[in-house]
Parts: C-alpha cells; sequence; structure tokens
C-alpha cells in the first residue's frame, strides 16, 4: 500500500518538526507579561482527554495505547500548529493505534487572555495554510472541514482537516486524513492533532473529542 509519506509507524505527520516533550508538566517563564497578569500554571493531567475517551469517541479503531512518556508525535503543520508565543506552561498526550492511526492533544497555557487569544488566532493561521510540510508529487491536498464546532465548551472551537488525495496518475497510493480542534478557552489553548491513512476519523466523531476535550479545559 503506498501513501504520500504524511502517515509511518511512530509519526503522525511529515516534516521535521520541534518535539513537544511528554513527561510530566512543563512549566515555562513568561517573558514580557503584560501588567497585571498572572503566569502561574493551573494545567493538571487530568485536563488532558484519555485513550478510554478517544476509543468511545471513535470505536471503529483499536485506540489503546495512550503516550504519556518520551517525545509525542510531529504534527502535520508543525510546531507553530500546536501552541504560539509567550507559552506559561504546556503539557500533551498522545494516542495510537500503533498501526495506522495517531494523535496527540497539545495543551498550552498563557499569562493573561489576550497573549492565549494571539496564540489561538496564529494557530488557526498557520492551519489554514499549512506550509510546513508538502505532500508527495503523487499526492494533493485540500482542506475539506473548516467551522467551529458547535455546543463545544470554551470560549472558541474550530475544526480544521487537511486531505492528501492520490493524483489519477497514481490511483493506488492510500489517501490520508489530518484533522485538528483548536479551542481556546481563557488563557488556554487546546489542540487536537489526529492523522489516519484514508479520510481520517469522520467528522462526528471528532466533535466528540473537540467537545470532550474542551470541556476538560479550564480557563
Amino acid at each position: 500500500m503506498k501513501f504520500s509519506g504524511g502517515i509511518r509507524r511512530g509519526a503522525v505527520a511529515t516534516g521535521v518538526a520541534t518535539s513537544v516533550m511528554a513527561v510530566g508538566l512543563s512549566v515555562l517563564a513568561t517573558q514580557g507579561a503584560d501588567a497585571g497578569t498572572t503566569s502561574a500554571t493551573s494545567l493538571s493531567r487530568s485536563q488532558l482527554l484519555t485513550v478510554k475517551q478517544v476509543k468511545q469517541a471513535d470505536a471503529r479503531r483499536n485506540w489503546f495505547r495512550q503516550v504519556d512518556r518520551g517525545i509525542l508525535p510531529r504534527t502535520y503543520c508543525g510546531p507553530a500548529s500546536t501552541e504560539g508565543k509567550r507559552v506559561a506552561a504546556r503539557m500533551a498526550r498522545g494516542f495510537t493505534d500503533e498501526m495506522d492511526a495517531y494523535g496527540a492533544q497539545y495543551v498550552s497555557q498563557y499569562a493573561n487572555a489576550a497573549t492565549a487569544r494571539a496564540a489561538y488566532n496564529s494557530i488557526i493561521a498557520t492551519l489554514k495554510s499549512c506550509t510546513y510540510s508538502k505532500p508527495a508529487p503523487t499526492h494533493a491536498r485540500k482542506i475539506t472541514e473548516n467551522r467551529v464546532v458547535k455546543g463545544a465548551s470554551g470560549d472558541l472551537t474550530q475544526v480544521i482537516r487537511w486531505y492528501d488525495y492520490p493524483k489519477p496518475n497514481d490511483p493506488g497510493s492510500e489517501a490520508g486524513g489530518f484533522p485538528y480542534a483548536v479551542t481556546l478557552k481563557g488563557r488556554t489553548v487546546s489542540v487536537l492533532a489526529f492523522s489516519e491513512m484514508g479520510p481520517g476519523v469522520p467528522a462526528p466523531n471528532f466533535d466528540k473529542l473537540a467537545r470532550a476535550a474542551a470541556a476538560k479545559i479550564t480557563r
């Protein structure tokens, strides 16, 4: 089975990215924070999705492994698609069926709501262009979803899905689906980045994940 190079064992996506460590909670000093803001973290691992929740939302695949140690898989649209600038704290968790489906949740917290909003906007802009990686010469790429998720907890949750599909000159190649869900909640941003052969997690299933992730995030 051929594919555009976007999915391989142990990786979420193509390209070379700065990986996010998933060991515990990383707290960083916030540089240039606005006066009157706080950089104290309120993140905890309990705010991340569990593999059980991923399995419940997408039972068609055998999601069974939760990755909480070591380096998480790289995302399809690069490191700028998971967090913005001036991060005060971050954490992440990965999920896989150890075959052709991978996913991760990246949560970043900022000193204030304005900085978080700027991070959210920069992540969305990165996802809409997704110039970090290029499809193989045998494939083309398009956005198949760009919408707000209704009923999701938070200030705003948006889903953007990239789809790599084979060109007519290589009909035997495998397509790839890469959905993202980005939630802004106060001074916290959550990003779900999933990757599978074929069209990827169906929209209704991915919306369940997006709502579940947004509900667990604190402001």
